[in-house]
């Protein structure tokens, strides 16, 4: 289950992902001719198959929950954070599992271990500054200090979609219909499909031109201002974070509504 919550399969069609999910937990019969790991009322305890999250790039907020399988309801076995843990600054990864999986390993056998670890892993560094990172974190969550980014959008059901990226500007992007095939916000993340004449994909270069305008900027009275962005093929990613300030990201809009 590659990147199972990760930005491609989960915002492609979530509702599958729950049913999977449910299913993989509820069909045990599927995996094995006899339930492994034994039944046991536990609900804490994986079923079928383990269930991975990888919250590399969805994880702390950046789709706007705490992590992303929390917007489909699902707890996994197994979860992975990574940059986020640290906001880049220094490289650090860190694998959690349930207590069933954790013990799965406990054996003196040393073919029951899991022999394979991150390049990072107990870097000391590292972990200082995400300890630091999640407690100013919880702090900033705690005392509102985003309430300014909250302006979600309530959809049929009376539910709000949060995202930092005000909903006008989004629908502003959709109209230009002459270059954008489409655009979706969530959390802190902005997605521009760009309208490709070499076709969709990794190989296209049609958001190219506008990564570069970006990283030209833009010559103002308190120096230069530019951005560096993000390009995979055909799409353009914009991503704040819970630090972008109001009006960093006034300024923002501003360059690319003049490029688009």
């Amino acid at each position: 289950m590659s990147r199972g919550w990760s930005w491609l399969t989960f915002l492609s069609d979530p509702l599958f992902q729950k049913i999977l999910v449910n299913t993989i937990r509820e069909s045990t019969h599927l995996f094995a001719s006899s339930p492994y790991p034994p039944q046991t009322g536990d609900s804490n305890t994986w079923q079928g198959l383990p269930v991975i999250a990888d919250e590399v790039f969805t994880g702390f907020y950046r789709l706007g929950r705490v992590t992303a399988s929390t917007l489909i309801g699902a707890q996994p076995d197994i979860s992975v954070h990574a940059k986020l843990l640290t906001g880049g600054l220094l490289p650090l990864s860190a694998t959690l599992a349930s207590d069933s999986i954790f013990d799965s390993f406990q054996s003196d056998d040393k073919s029951d271990a899991l022999l394979h670890g991150h390049s990072y892993t107990a870097h000391a560094v590292g972990c200082q500054v995400a300890l630091e990172s999640l407690k100013q974190m919880g702090k900033m969550i705690e005392s509102g200090a985003q309430l300014w980014i909250r302006d979600g959008v309530t959809n049929s059901r009376g539910r709000v979609s949060w995202s930092m990226w005000p909903k006008e500007f989004v629908d502003w992007i959709a109209e230009r219909k002459d270059r954008v095939e489409g655009v979706w916000a969530l959390g802190c993340v902005l997605a521009i499909h760009m309208k490709s004449a070499d076709g969709a994909g990794y190989k296209s270069t049609a958001a190219v031109e506008l990564k570069a305008k970006l990283a030209e900027g833009e010559n103002e009275s308190d120096g230069r201002w530019n951005l560096h962005s993000r390009v995979l093929g055909n799409v353009f990613y914009l991503m704040g974070s819970l630090k972008t300030g109001k009006q960093d990201l006034e300024r923002l809009e501003g360059m690319v509504r003049r490029i688009l």
